[in-house]
């Protein structure tokens, strides 16, 4: 083996990473493994999806605020269904109302005649984080009433709860786990892929990992997609000691230090600091 080839075999792959994910859904090699998950999972046939076109956006995007702005991937169905399929590596603040804002906006389509239509649209979230803290491995929303009346078939979202893969108290298809299972690794060398997986069906995900990792232009775009991550993470992080210290500082002087600490989660040094800020600003004014 070269040293290019030990390169590839070395190359550290986050199959949740959104240039990976993208490109791994949307691959020809993966089509039945990905059709079969979403028959299982939507109410969308297996018959249907075997026509179906997956299409979604694959351009690099350079900054930041661009992220969001186009859906992981979108299967049309028979001019009739939809499916968009996105990739939650972690959560944001409104990610799912800016999902389902973007699923509704899907539902429509113009017909050939130039008449308004509109047409079932399936949202699949793929979980990272366990936002709704459910020992569930899948999720089904559907607008209804408190009766179980569904008001329009035109919004079905299901997530996949990545982390539950494993609970058994919960019956799902067999194809499904899997795909579930492959999704959840953590960033891992493709060689020690291949090796996990080795012999199984999701050896086609594998394979084709291998083969993106041969591509500069898909590093480009998954290194970015890197360099994006830990840039939200940065912003979220800032964005949650901010709201924890607007709370601590709210609850001076009604609260123990042990309470604040409890509920805020922050060191008891960190609201000594703020509450001597809050006391010298008590006595300027």
């Amino acid at each position: 083996m070269n040293n290019q080839e030990n390169s590839i075999e070395d190359f550290v792959f986050d199959p949740m990473n959104d240039a990976a994910f993208k490109s791994l859904i949307r691959a020809e090699e993966t089509r039945d493994i990905v059709i079969g998950v979403l028959s299982d999972i939507t109410p969308v046939l297996e018959s249907e999806l075997k026509n179906a076109l997956f299409l979604g956006g694959e351009v690099p995007k350079e900054l930041l605020k661009e992220k969001g702005m186009v859906s992981d991937v979108i299967v049309r169905v028979n001019d009739k269904n939809g499916i968009i399929i996105e990739a939650n590596r972690q959560y944001s603040k409104n990610l799912f109302d800016k999902n389902a804002s973007y699923a509704f906006k899907n539902s429509y389509m113009e017909s050939n005649v130039g008449k308004r239509e509109y047409h079932p649209v399936s949202l699949v979230s793929v979980d990272k984080e366990n936002v709704f803290d459910t020992d569930k491995p899948i999720l089904v929303f559907q607008i209804q009433d408190e009766e179980g009346h569904i008001e329009t078939e035109l919004y079905y979202s299901v997530h996949l709860i990545l982390e539950n893969f494993q609970n058994l108290a919960y019956t799902i298809s067999d194809r499904v786990r899997k795909f579930m299972e492959f999704f959840q690794n953590q960033p891992d060398t493709i060689a020690n892929l291949k090796e996990k997986y080795k012999d199984g069906e999701m050896m086609a995900f594998v394979n084709k990992a291998e083969e993106l990792s041969k591509s500069t232009e898909f590093i480009n775009y998954y290194n970015l997609e890197e360099m994006h991550e830990a840039e939200k993470q940065d912003f979220y992080h800032t964005g949650v000691e901010d709201e924890k210290l607007a709370i601590a500082k709210k609850m001076l002087g009604k609260y123990s230090l042990e309470e604040i600490q409890e509920l805020t989660g922050l060191s008891e040094e960190e609201i000594s600091k703020l509450k001597e800020t809050s006391d010298s600003i008590t006595e300027e004014e």
